[in-house]
């Protein structure tokens, strides 16, 4: 088996990617002659090697390009999507899906000009606009942190535009020519609903230029299968993955030279190396992304802190060279915010490492004045082993600080009861558990300095 090297390239280390070091395939340019067994072997090694490494570089493209091939048919390209009813078991969409807001959602293809969002003052409610390119790189928000919540219009261009901006408007330019567009408002209490829609309804989005020509729905395709499951595609998750760097090259130095270093087996923009290959090198290419798959459930020690049986990654929504955790996030929780805007604290077990379990009843104790430190709220969401929200009969997915008839104790301290029956007497205070696993996510939004630096950490889920 012999991989047509497309230039010669000098190894590019990946840190922590992957656990095992990656061996480099070798190319000439004085001609080439047939391997020896011994050789073959070589190569097919290194190839898969570097396959494993090009799968956790790319998941994060061919997620995000899923999830935009999956609803572009129903809420179009370029066109502003208002959901009208929060998150539930039913609708949840991704690992560890968020209930504390209505969501807004667009799909951007820039290629043909500018988008213009529009948005009202809001003042008196959280909320944020997050702008997601192919990498899952979070490169601009606007929102309650981002503009204080005054109102204006923005234009979204896409990269190296450099045409004339109208008068009074702000220019937020993508990272990509296609852009994942998340925006979120939160909603206090299921009284608060109708007004939460009428701040979303006074929002709206563009083009810049009159008659400015907006893609079918269907100039995507279709995905080629869910977009937590690219695995399954085998060699042809290569192929794919061609197609979108054809459209969305790389945005950083580092990506740059790492994808330089994949096109020795053929991987990189507008390549096909599964459907023009050989069936050695595609079983080869094959094996490099169920080799990078099961690297994904690695930990991944650099960004990730843990106290009192919480974890916490520090690197969400900008990631620099850290591909297995942009991976990782784009596998179990796509849409991370950045830090400053929200932070993830989950838990799987106890602080003694046990796993949780609904044969067992828990207690969050908050003491008096340790509540999570946030500008605009805190939750406390429960997600079945499977990283998806629990259905139980009381639909409660989560408890919030703003949770209606949320009882405090007389010293001031807050209890949370994580079970599967309601506690007596202490029923606003119930997170519903399933009966077997699941796992818990507090979330900080507009996080407070003790929370940045680390110094807060929320209390260890004990048994009740």
């Amino acid at each position: 088996m012999v991989f047509c090297c497309k230039r010669c390239c000098a190894h590019v280390a990946l840190g922590s990617l992957l656990a095992k070091p990656i061996l480099m395939c070798g190319c000439s340019s004085h001609g080439a002659r047939s391997p020896s067994p011994q050789a073959e072997n070589t190569i097919s090694q290194d190839a898969s090697a570097i396959a494993a490494d090009a799968y956790v570089w790319g998941l994060p493209l061919v997620v995000t390009m899923r999830m935009m091939q999956r609803a572009a048919p129903n809420i179009g390209i370029n066109r502003l999507f208002l959901r009208q009813q929060l998150n539930d078991p039913t609708t949840d969409a991704v690992p560890l899906g968020n209930v504390d807001f209505l969501m807004a959602s667009a799909v951007l293809d820039l290629r043909n000009g500018p988008l213009v969002l529009t948005v009202p003052e809001i003042k008196d409610r959280y909320y944020s606009f997050q702008f997601l390119d192919m990498y899952t790189e979070a490169f601009a928000y606007i929102g309650t942190r981002a503009m204080g919540g005054e109102a204006g219009s923005w234009v979204i261009a896409p990269p190296g535009w450099d045409g004339e901006l109208p008068s009074g408007d702000l220019l937020t330019s993508a990272s990509t020519p296609l852009v994942y567009l998340l925006g979120r408002f939160l909603v206090a209490s299921a009284d608060d609903l109708p007004a939460a829609r009428a701040v979303m309804a006074q929002v709206s989005l563009e083009p810049l230029t009159p008659g400015q020509r907006t893609p079918a729905p269907s100039s995507f395709g279709p995905p080629p299968g869910a977009p937590m499951d690219s695995a399954s595609a085998g060699a042809a998750f290569f192929d794919e993955l061609g197609d979108i760097l054809a459209v969305n090259p790389p945005t950083s130095e580092v990506d740059r030279a790492v994808l330089e270093r994949f096109a020795a087996i053929g991987i990189g923009p507008g390549f096909h190396p599964a459907a023009d290959g050989t069936p050695d090198s595609r079983a080869a290419l094959a094996k490099g992304v169920a080799d990078g798959a099961k690297h994904l459930n690695q930990e991944v020690a650099a960004s990730r802190e843990s106290a009192n049986g919480w974890t916490i990654d520090r690197q969400l929504g900008r990631y620099s060279d850290n591909f297995l955790l942009r991976a990782r996030v784009a596998q179990f929780g796509w849409g991370a915010n950045v830090l400053e805007e929200a932070v993830y604290m989950l838990s799987t077990g106890g602080a003694n490492g046990e796993p949780y379990s609904g044969a067992r009843n828990y207690v969050l104790h908050f003491p008096a004045g340790e509540l999570p430190p946030a500008s605009a709220f805190w939750s406390l969401t429960l997600y079945g082993a499977d990283l998806f929200l629990f259905d139980n009969p009381a639909h409660r997915y989560a408890i919030r600080d703003l949770t209606p008839g949320l009882q405090t104790n007389p010293d001031g301290s807050l209890d949370i009861y994580i079970q599967q029956s309601p506690p007596p007497g202490h029923e606003p205070n119930w997170l519903p558990a399933p009966a077997g696993g699941f796992v818990l996510e507090i979330r900080i939004y507009l996080p407070k300095p003790s929370v940045l630096d680390g110094t807060y950490r929320p209390p260890a889920v004990t048994p009740n």
